[in-house]
């Protein structure tokens, strides 16, 4: 009985202490993002920093252990993050943009193959020694150097809310990407055997790749046809936003059993959601969107703990170093080329190449799958070199994403409703000296400011100017029911009592609207501590405003394109 209540003990502790550093981890990446953007550096990095400092190379918290433990939640913040991907890879845009991407992805995808393979073997032949080892292991990297990671690029373009043709075809990039790395790889390790003196294997050079892209697209075909057909039986949010995460969950599960990409898998159903049901998508991303933000901060900081500064060695920094010299130039050059040759816009000609950094989740996945194969010294070096520069581009490739977007003017494009309603102020588009009735005015008086003025309602105050009532449309109708009207009916009789929720002018434009549907009302008067009118707003005032913003981000992203 002892030893039973030992071991509920020892399972309660470990409970209690995972569920302890999951909150240590969106604690610290939450705090970490604030203060990185303060210093106005993309949150993603201060995710990255908060894991380095809980992890393996600084206080050690988040341990080996923790991070197996975690590796589920890891995953499902990959598959949000593809399914998120997906979502924006509409039929139009590939009908539009098609050839653009295709161009662009080979060229910046075999020109970081062919840049780390050549520099690796060249350099790493003459100065390490050992040359068959040095190209085979050249080989591999290269391959490895065409993946762009989507997670971190993505993120600074939610951040930031971009929206234009270098956004639109960082997210085609970055999607297409999954699916060259694994066929390069797959063609390098069947290749790399004969350079160290085995035999290849036709299997994995031509089935392999086939097989993982393939049934990674039927996986989420399969899941996103009965999210879709449950979807459209149950639409009501509560229900919306738990079948989406079964379907997601059970793609994701689906594609580790297989063994295939459960990114594709999820992109994919992203991809088919949007298309198939254009008006249920929308809300579907909303709730994930709102639902993944924790999932995403535990996947950065988990990207931060699992770097081990101790288990590097000089001529692992070496290739390294050579390594991101090879890719990022391959990358920029590439990209550069691809985009001319594709007839794309001048700022995707210009920036694309500062958005296509970022390495870590397939990158990192190929790294251990080629320790797998090439057990030993080549297959160690990898895991290692990938952990190194995995560090350096996570870090380096969001502030290069900001600067791209920035100087492409894309920022702040792809706004919301809601964007709007808590970025502005009402003060920014109140009428501060609206048309208003004293309390003792005649209704003739009355009638002659209404006839001079659009507003369905007018603020009544008394001669300092203090608010006491409103006069609505509906109060002149009644008005004019009662028998008796004209001189005897002052101000004061017809008006009704006005709201007594107090709104600054500093208040956000969300806040007003929760006053104004508080009370059913479709006005809002503006006072001081008071009751001095400082100024009058409609609830129409507000729709115009928010649908001209709108306007405004859609013309001008149309314009870039």
């Amino acid at each position: 009985m002892d030893q039973v209540t030992h071991n509920l003990t020892d399972m309660l502790n470990v409970h209690l202490n995972t569920l302890f550093i999951l909150g240590l981890i969106l604690f610290a990446g939450t705090m970490g993002a604030k203060i990185f953007q303060k210093m106005r550096i993309p949150q993603v990095v201060g995710y990255i920093i908060a894991g380095i400092i809980l992890g393996r190379s600084g206080l050690n918290i988040i341990n080996k252990d923790i991070i197996e433990a975690l590796v589920p939640f890891n995953y499902f913040a990959l598959g949000l993050i593809g399914f998120m991907i997906g979502g924006e890879l509409k039929a139009e845009v590939f009908r539009r943009y098609g050839r653009q991407f295709m161009v662009i992805l080979l060229s910046e995808g075999l020109a970081a193959f062919v840049a780390v393979f050549l520099l690796v073997g060249v350099l790493g032949s003459f100065i390490l020694g050992n040359p068959a080892q040095c190209w085979a292991l050249g080989l591999l990297l290269g391959a490895i150097a065409s993946a762009t990671a989507p997670a971190a690029t993505t993120d600074v373009l939610w951040e930031y809310k971009t929206r234009g043709p270098l956004t639109t075809t960082t997210l085609g990039i970055v999607a297409l990407d999954d699916g060259l790395a694994l066929i390069l790889f797959a063609i390098a390790s069947s290749i790399a055997p004969v350079m160290l003196g085995a035999h290849a294997s036709v299997f994995s050079a031509v089935i392999m790749p086939v097989y993982e892209i393939a049934m990674g697209i039927a996986v989420g075909l399969i899941f996103s046809f009965i999210f879709i057909t449950i979807l459209r039986k149950y639409a009501d949010k509560d229900k919306m936003l738990v079948f989406s995460l079964c379907s997601i969950l059970f793609a994701l599960g689906s594609a580790l059993i297989m063994r295939v990409d459960m990114l594709l898998a999820a992109m994919t159903m992203g991809a088919v959601l949007i298309n198939r049901e254009v008006r249920l998508s929308k809300e579907v991303f909303k709730l994930v969107s709102g639902f993944a933000t924790p999932f995403y901060i535990l996947f950065f900081v988990l990207v931060g703990a699992k770097f081990d500064l101790h288990v590097t060695t000089m001529s692992a920094v070496f290739i390294a170093g050579i390594y991101l010299i090879g890719r990022t130039a391959g990358k920029m050059l590439g990209a550069r080329m691809g985009a001319g040759w594709s007839g794309a816009p001048d700022t995707v000609r210009k920036y694309l190449p500062y958005c296509l950094f970022s390495q870590a989740g397939v990158a990192i996945g190929l790294s251990i799958l080629a320790s797998q194969v090439f057990p030993g010294a080549i297959g160690n070096s990898i895991i290692v070199i990938i952990t190194l520069t995995t560090f350096v581009v996570q870090l380096l490739g969001p502030p290069c994403v900001k600067y791209a977007v920035i100087k492409a003017q894309e920022v702040g494009l792809n706004i919301t409703e809601d964007d709007i309603l808590r970025k502005t102020t009402v003060g920014g588009i109140i009428d501060k000296n609206p048309p208003y009735v004293l309390e003792n005015s005649q209704l003739k008086e009355v009638l002659a400011i209404f006839s001079q003025s659009s507003y369905h309602t007018y603020p009544v105050v008394n001669k300092e100017k203090k608010l006491k009532g409103v006069i609505t449309l509906e109060s002149i109708r009644r008005s004019f029911m009662e028998s008796d009207t004209g001189s005897l009916v002052i101000a004061h009789d017809i008006m009704e009592p006005a709201i007594s929720r107090r709104i600054s002018p500093a208040s956000t434009l969300m806040d007003a609207e929760e006053v104004i549907d508080k009370y059913n009302v479709d006005y809002l008067p503006i006072v001081d501590e008071k009751s001095t009118l400082l100024g009058f707003m409609e609830k129409e005032a507000i729709d115009k405003f928010v649908s001209s913003e709108l306007i405004k981000a859609e013309e001008k992203a149309a314009s870039m394109g």
